[in-house]
């Protein structure tokens, strides 16, 4: 590896963990040593990494018509900024990207129902085919659709305006 891409990786790898995106993600989007990464963390956040396991399904996780309604937004933006490509393997640029667009479309940060790792499973799951988005035909707005799941793959944005 070239000085210049270690450099481009050890900058991918400052962005992901101000994030918060967990290590075992990073090692593997980046390439960068773990020990580096946990030292990396606790200087920019304070306090060492959390702990615990990555999301096995994004189904599993989202719950409710709010959740995929915003689930599907950053899905949106990441298959825009990625295009055919997701299917390949997962650009940790365009997750970024679109994980910060995603924030800056909502009212407050508060309001966000997805964090970067429930992020980085959403695309995971887009490039595995475990989860898809597709197009209502009533408002023609792509919305997410997950395989294993608890939501059934209706578009939540009508099922959420039907309630008003």
């Amino acid at each position: 590896m070239s000085a210049v891409e270690r450099y481009t990786a050890l900058q991918l790898a400052v962005r992901l963990v101000r994030h918060g995106v967990k290590l075992s993600i990073v090692h593997s989007g980046t390439g960068v040593a773990r020990d580096y990464l946990r030292t990396l963390h606790r200087e920019i956040h304070g306090h060492s990494p959390r702990g615990g396991p990555l999301v096995t399904s994004v189904g599993t996780v989202i719950k409710t018509r709010p959740q995929q309604a915003q689930a599907s937004l950053f899905a949106a933006l990441y298959m825009k900024l990625d295009g055919h490509g997701l299917y390949q393997a997962i650009n940790y640029t365009a997750l970024l990207d679109a994980f910060e667009m995603y924030l800056a479309l909502l009212p407050t940060p508060q309001a966000a129902l997805l964090d970067i790792n429930l992020a980085w499973a959403t695309a995971r799951d887009l490039r595995g085919g475990q989860a898809d988005l597709q197009h209502c035909p009533a408002c023609a707005v792509g919305y997410l659709v997950m395989r294993a799941g608890h939501i059934g793959s209706t578009c939540p944005l009508c099922s959420l305006y039907a309630r008003v």
